[in-house]
């Protein structure tokens, strides 16, 4: 059994690959080709804490895995990471576990390899300017993903701390080419081809009404992961083309897609399952607006890890 440290995750984070790997789980997750019950939420209130608990199988890889989350948003008063855990990646065969992942690492490079899928799938290809909300280990990630999809002259960050953004930017440095630019306001978010949501705020980021959107804009909104979360107005969802990491999931879980749907802004038909769309039919979106939702799902873990563990095995 080898333990996977953060370290090692990102280091071989190839997102030109995982892209393709986020693409294949994504597929194999509309086809039923891979196994996943519904995840365990225990909420404990009192604590500000959230566990999360998510088995997968795959017959196809021969894998099946566990991953533990723990989302304590009390650690920062104790200056520690607020998401910790591990997922276990087993022998589906033999059911030994062969690998343990370090899981806020991981987690955080299979949602930024999910988003950057949705940015190759959707985002224009002369895309050069992103948005990005948010200055954790999901923004550092989601950032470095994008850039490596695209070819991004310019990143804005939209930062609620400053000495947060400032430490994102620096950790940034040497690893985009992109100039990056610190922002407190939203003048500069009408000239994003790209917005990025990575926060756990429970009221929009900004409204439709108070800002003018790029024709052809695409959104990737990942933060929001619970009913009590909305990062995105209601109103982009229903004026942009509406999709979903896993439609079901998205539905249950996020006010994201809870609150335009309880409005009557959507309905559950306008929303289209990324895995389920055609390749031939994508490409016709670019030019449009469109918005990506994602909750996660054990089989994007499942799959990063599978990949990561044969390239230490290799």
């Amino acid at each position: 059994m080898k333990f996977i440290d953060g370290e090692s995750i990102y280091s071989l984070a190839d997102y030109k690959q995982l892209v393709e790997v986020a693409k294949r789980s994504l597929f194999d997750l509309s086809s039923n080709r891979v196994t996943v019950p519904q995840r365990i939420h225990i909420n404990a209130n009192t604590l500000n804490a959230t566990y999360l608990f998510m088995p997968v199988f795959s017959e196809r890889l021969n894998r099946v895995a566990c991953k533990y989350v723990g989302v304590c948003e009390k650690n920062k008063e104790l200056d520690k990471p607020s998401i910790n855990g591990v997922l276990t990646l087993s022998n589906a065969k033999t059911g030994i576990v062969e690998f343990i992942f370090d899981a806020a690492a991981l987690t955080a490079v299979r949602t930024a390899a999910i988003s950057a899928a949705s940015i190759d799938i959707l985002s224009k290809k002369e895309s050069e300017i992103i948005s990005v909300f948010g200055s954790s280990t999901q923004a550092y990630t989601q950032i470095i993903a994008a850039c490596d999809i695209r070819d991004i002259k310019k990143v804005y960050i939209y930062y609620r701390t400053k000495s947060k953004a400032e430490e994102l930017c620096s950790n940034l440095k040497d690893k985009i080419k992109s100039e990056i630019q610190l922002v407190d306001n939203l003048s500069h978010l009408g000239e994003s081809d790209i917005i990025i949501a990575a926060t756990n705020t429970k009221t929009p980021l900004f409204y439709l009404k108070d800002v003018k959107l790029k024709q052809g804009v695409h959104i990737s909104a990942i933060g929001s992961f619970k009913k009590d979360m909305q990062e995105i107005d209601e109103e982009i969802y229903e004026k942009f083309d509406v999709f979903a990491d896993h439609k079901e999931s998205c539905i249950k879980e996020s006010a994201d897609i809870t609150v335009p749907l309880s409005k009557g802004l959507i309905n559950k038909n306008d929303i289209t399952e990324m895995g389920s769309l055609p390749e031939n039919i994508a490409a016709s979106y670019r030019s449009k607006n469109t918005i990506f939702k994602s909750v996660g799902n054990a089989a994007f873990d499942l799959y990063v890890a599978d990949h990561i563990s044969k390239l230490i095995e290799s």
